[in-house]
């Protein structure tokens, strides 16, 4: 009961420092690759994303932001619940993403060999008990672990036995979660087989990591996040030796989640500097593996492929409504954040089939009624859609401020 007095009181306080305001000009955030439009500059329908804000505050689903960019220009920011464009969101398993956009750009800076690379190479010894259990991961490429097809190691809540619930557990609790991740069961066809698993993506924490000799999060703000003008990042679930979970802990602005999306969408150019290889971006985009037996190919090295309305996007895509959706043909960029606990994917079918694409149009006539009524519509939404409650997840709650302390990568013994 006391845990509970103390929680409300702390999401009251957090209630009271997130009052409504306007919402802040781009600012700081523009940039050549990243600036400021309105809906009908851009070939978008300002009253159909009007709608989309009206479907937002009136379904109660948990959303807590909507970003819309199109031709590399932000055009619609939606936040419910008093949230500001300075607040951080736990952005799940699109972490995942952002690991394998740093592998790229290890390789491209010849910290790592190649995606062909064997993980037995780019690991260091230290971390397998013998030279037996290296070896198993002779055959094993950074390829097959971007592509979920590399341990036989299934976790809670993607698969819920109690096998999975220990191996999480143990997982959790982990000194050095590469060791751990080291220490599991290969599946029966690398690189062929699929298994999607939180701990597959530390082999590639691992890697970057130790080759770079600083945590992923330093290699992140150094090559990524610092580059791309990230603000208020986090990476939460640092384990004891500093390694950085690569499956999910990610704290992002949405904004900055748009940025990581608009970056893919220019081939991995940004103010006119090529911060990932295009070819990567290339390879990561194409699926060349299946989920699940009896369908296309639909994921690549951390991005997903799916159609929406017979368009195709790629994703980056978080449990509980943490989205980032690039569809390179109409030069579209969606994300979203939220709190989820059912129908995340129906939530985000309906977001983008029935009011984002159906808001494309031909012609880019500026109307400056539609696009004001608009944004009046967005500050409405923000200061009366409350979608934060005190049932919320502490991690799960957007904040500006850090959630955790963090350590530096320890020295292998």
């Amino acid at each position: 009961m006391r845990n509970r007095i103390v929680l409300l009181a702390a999401f009251a306080l957090f209630a009271c420092k997130t009052s409504a305001a306007p919402l802040p000009a781009l600012g700081p955030d523009a940039s050549a690759e990243f600036d400021a439009s309105t809906p009908s500059r851009e070939g978008l329908d300002p009253a159909q994303l009007e709608a989309l804000a009206d479907y937002v505050q009136q379904s109660d689903a948990p959303i807590f932001s909507i970003l819309v960019s199109r031709h590399g220009k932000l055009v619609f920011e939606l936040y419910t619940s008093n949230l500001t464009r300075e607040h951080a969101h736990y952005v799940m398993s699109v972490t995942k993403s952002v690991t394998a956009t740093l592998a790229g750009i290890a390789i491209d800076q010849h910290l790592l060999r190649s995606a062909d690379a064997p993980m037995s190479e780019l690991l260091p010894r230290e971390l397998f008990t013998s030279d037996a259990d290296r070896a198993r991961f002779a055959n094993v490429t950074l390829k097959d672990v971007l592509a979920m097809s590399a341990l036989d190691a299934p976790v809670f809540p993607h698969q819920k036995t109690l096998d999975a619930r220990a191996r999480l557990d143990h997982f959790v609790h982990a000194k050095n979660r590469a060791a751990f991740a080291v220490s599991q069961p290969l599946l029966a066809k690398p690189g062929e087989s699929f298994l999607y698993t939180d701990v597959t993506p530390l082999l590639t924490s691992g890697a970057i990591s130790y080759a770079s000799k600083q945590t992923l999060f330093d290699d992140a703000q150094a090559q990524l996040f610092g580059p791309l003008g990230f603000r208020n990042a986090e990476w939460m679930h640092e384990d004891a030796s500093g390694i950085d979970n690569g499956a999910y802990g990610l704290r992002l602005r949405p904004i900055d989640m748009q940025k990581l999306g608009v970056l893919y969408l220019r081939g991995g150019r940004w103010n006119g500097k090529q911060l990932v290889p295009k070819a990567w971006v290339d390879a990561s985009f194409t699926p060349w593996i299946s989920s699940r037996q009896g369908i296309a190919p639909n994921y690549g090295w951390g991005w997903w492929t799916q159609r929406f309305n017979g368009k195709v996007a790629h994703l980056a895509n978080g449990w509980k409504g943490q989205r980032i959706a690039i569809f390179p043909a109409e030069e579209l960029v969606v994300t979203m954040t939220g709190a989820m606990e059912t129908n995340e994917d129906g939530v985000f079918e309906a977001v983008v089939s029935r009011f984002v694409l159906p808001a494309l149009r031909a012609s880019s006539d500026p109307d400056p009624r539609a696009d004001a009524a608009l944004q009046h519509k967005l500050e409405v939404v923000r200061a009366n859609a409350n979608r934060l409650t005190s049932a919320l997840e502490p991690r799960m709650v957007p904040s500006i401020e850090p959630k955790e302390t963090r350590r530096p990568l320890a020295p292998l013994k």
